[in-house]
This record gives structure tokens, C-alpha cells and sequence, in this order.
């Protein structure tokens, strides 16, 4: 399976993007959850971060899989997780 990212900016997300695309003709309902975690230096060193981040993405909802982990911005990470079972 080949993977095709494209980066777009939905303003004011709150709970799931729902995305609709064509692949090869055949329409596909994509949905995505952009969640933010602290990343907070006074609480711990990065090692203590990056083991916190880890555990809260292993231990995410099941039916959500990690696809992108991105740029810190005021003490937050956003953390966009894909929907695995797609329409």
C-alpha cells in the first residue's frame, strides 16, 4: 500500500475531520482527531516527555492509529490520530 500525505489546515477543529477522497475513482471517507498534549519542561526532562507522549499514544483508543506527531507550540503537541477502519 502506498501512502500519499497531504497537509491541510482545518481552523478550529474540536472533535473528528471527516474527509472524503477519490482514489483511483472509488470515493473514501477518511476521518482524522487531532488531539494536544502537554509538553511542559517543568515536568520532567525530555526523556520523561517523549516516555509520557509514548504511553498516552500506545494507550490511545483502539480503533485510532497514530499518524502524525507535530511541531511543539506553547508548552503543546499536537497529536493527529487516523481512523483505521475507512469507508
Amino acid at each position: 500500500m502506498h501512502n500519499v500525505r497531504v497537509q491541510f489546515t482545518v481552523p478550529n477543529v474540536e472533535n473528528v475531520v471527516n474527509l472524503d477522497v477519490y482514489v483511483n475513482g472509488e470515493k473514501r471517507n477518511l476521518k482524522f482527531r487531532v488531539e494536544t498534549f502537554e509538553w511542559n519542561a517543568d515536568n520532567g526532562s525530555s526523556a520523561d516527555l517523549v516516555s509520557i507522549l509514548r504511553d498516552r499514544i500506545m494507550n490511545y483508543d483502539s480503533e485510532w492509529e497514530l499518524y502524525h506527531i507535530g511541531t511543539p507550540f506553547d508548552d503543546k503537541i499536537p497529536i493527529t490520530f487516523k481512523f483505521k477502519h475507512t469507508a
